[in-house]
This record gives structure tokens, sequence and C-alpha cells, in this order.
């Protein structure tokens, strides 16, 4: 798609400002190194923006989103003053932590379709040095702007610009792009007004359910143990963004183990589907973990807490022997039809 319009804004730290700071906003021609690499971005934003969000419904449930009629203003016009707008509004949630950011505004045409791409670069500081013949001079600088051009938000909307089309698009975080991580709140909640489209629920019980079905078709002892010892970390990533294929790479589960989860999930593109883990709703399709042993043993404890409960020890290995020791006190004994 060809890429027609960029527009560039600066946008301040001004949330809950009484007065918001004018915004200056100007056009980017098309040539250049600002221009390629801003090219590059919006050509392979496709590939980049891998997570679904959508806009949210208004305060009353009707189908409007004040963020989306933006766009679409955006997009019909190719108006600086209407890129401004959009400026302003990213302005108006923008915390000091955040800092000063340039907001770029890329929009593509090919026949009756648009695409349009948003992305924040974040200032920094800098010196810059400047030498002669026979000096040097320096200069502290506040406004530095692209020291990482891989360091953007950015987010990605296509489709026929009507009344009832651009509802759901796809978003990046590169400033934050490690497994794990969770989105900045403030650019998809605050700004875009959007949420991911795979809820924190039902990507975390998604998750879950995966990893029992892998544990169960699984021979491997020690592909097991690997799922195993994930699930007894898991927590650590409560509230982050993540994905199934995140979740197997931040464990750094082995291929045999992936491919168990992979076929559990049973369509792939449900692997990289992003969601914030929610811990709570994990723990309702994992709650605990059991481990059985060749002697008929069979210890069971909270998945969460097992390695704390019960001490292993490994002794023979070529047998592949081991102990697991514990102490407490008796609060219940029970007998059972079966195994647990």
């Amino acid at each position: 798609m060809e890429l027609k319009t960029i527009h560039c804004f600066l946008v301040h730290p001004a949330k809950r400002e009484e007065t918001q700071p004018d915004i200056g906003g100007t056009s980017v021609p098309k040539k250049g190194l600002l221009y390629s690499m801003l090219k590059g971005i919006f050509d392979k934003s496709e590939e980049d923006c891998r997570t679904d969000i959508s806009f949210n419904h208004n305060a009353t449930g009707k189908q409007q989103n004040d963020c989306r009629d933006l766009l679409l203003a955006y997009i019909n016009s190719h108006r600086v003053d209407d890129g401004r707008s959009i400026a302003l509004r990213l302005q108006a949630v923008t915390t000091h932590k955040s800092g000063l950011g340039l907001l770029f505004l890329m929009v593509g045409n090919d026949g009756d379709k648009s695409k349009l791409v948003l992305s924040r670069f974040p200032a920094d500081q800098g010196i810059l040095a400047e030498e002669s013949k026979d000096s040097l001079t320096v200069e502290f600088l506040e406004k530095v702007f692209m020291k990482s051009a891989t360091a953007y938000k950015s987010a990605l909307y296509e489709g026929k610009p009507t009344a009832n089309a651009f509802w759901t698009g796809r978003a990046t975080d590169k400033q934050i792009n490690n497994p794990g991580h969770e989105f900045a709140n403030y650019w998809i909640r605050d700004f875009l007004s959007s949420e991911l489209r795979t809820t924190s629920a039902a990507g975390s019980r998604r998750l879950a359910q995966a990893l029992r079905v892998a544990m169960q078709n699984l021979s491997e002892t020690e592909a097991k143990s690997e799922i195993a010892a994930a699930v007894t970390l898991i927590t650590g990533i409560d509230g982050k963004t993540t994905s199934v294929e995140a979740f197997c790479d931040h464990f750094g589960l082995s291929s045999k183990a992936i491919d168990a989860v992979r076929k559990a999930i049973k369509h792939d593109n449900l692997m990289s589907e992003n969601f914030q883990f929610d811990a709570v709703e994990f723990k309702r399709h994992i709650a605990f973990r059991s481990v059985e042993l060749s002697n008929g043993g069979i210890l069971t404890a909270d998945a969460s807490q097992f390695d704390n409960i019960f001490h292993r020890e490994d002794l023979k290995l070529d047998k592949k022997e081991v102990r697991f020791t514990t102490q407490g006190k008796i609060v219940d004994q029970r007998l059972r039809k079966g195994k647990i």
C-alpha cells in the first residue's frame, strides 16, 4: 500500500494539567533518511503489530468511540489539524514518566482501502559535540529523539473508512517488548480507548488448559518436569502481557514440551495471541501439582508452592532416582477409591 501522508507532532506530558500546551505539527517530506525510516515502519507494521485490540464502546454502551472518531476524520481528510486533535488526545493522557514524545501519523491508500499507522517515539537527553580545526564545542540537548529507531509504540488500522469499519486494530510496544512485559496502559487504554481482544480470563484459561493437556499427553519425564517447573514460577508474570508462545520462550521449554503445548492449542494463530495474564483465573484450572513415584507414592501440593513444600534430592542419576522430603503437622487424612 502506498504511503501518502506523514504528519509529526511534539507531544508534551500533560496528564491532569488544567492548561494543555499548544501542539505544533508538520508534514514530513517524502524524501530523506527520516522518510525512509518511517516508511519502513509503515511497510512492516502488519508484521510488528501482533496484538489484536478493539475500541471500547462509549459510557452508555453505544457503538461509538471518541478516539476512533478522530482517527476516521484524519484518515478521510489527511489534514494536519485533524492529526493535531489526535496528538492532543495523546498529550492529555501522557505522564511525566513517559515524558516528551514525537507522534507520527502515517496514512496510505490502495483503492477504497486505507491504512493508518500511529507511532510514538520517546525523547531523550544527549550532548552535541561539534569539532572544528582548533576547538571542540559541546552543548547539552534536552530533546533528542530516535536515539533508538527500534524503541517505539505503534498502532495499525486497516480497511474501508466507513461508519461500521475500523473497530479493531493491532498494536505493539517496542519500548517494553520483552516477553512477559505489559503494554503501557496509557497507550492502549487511555489514548486509544481500547482493550486487548483476548481477555485476561480467556487467555489465562487457554494457557492453563493447554499446559494441562500437554502434561497428560507427554511421555517424556524431562519435558513434563519443564512444564511443571514453569507452572510453579508462573505467578511471577501476573498482570503482564504474554502469549502461549511467549510463555514457552520465557521459561525456556524444550522443543518437545513446546510441540506438546502447540498440539494442545490446536490453532497456531492462538499461540501468538497476546493477553494479560491473570494468576487467579489460571489457578482455577491448575491449582495443584502432583508427582507420582515408582514406589507408589503420590505427592500433591499447591502448584505455585510445590517446590517450597517438597525438597527434592537427586540420588542415583543413572536410575533417575530422587528423594522428596517435607515437614509439617498432620491436619487431615483421607481414603480414596483411586488416584488423585
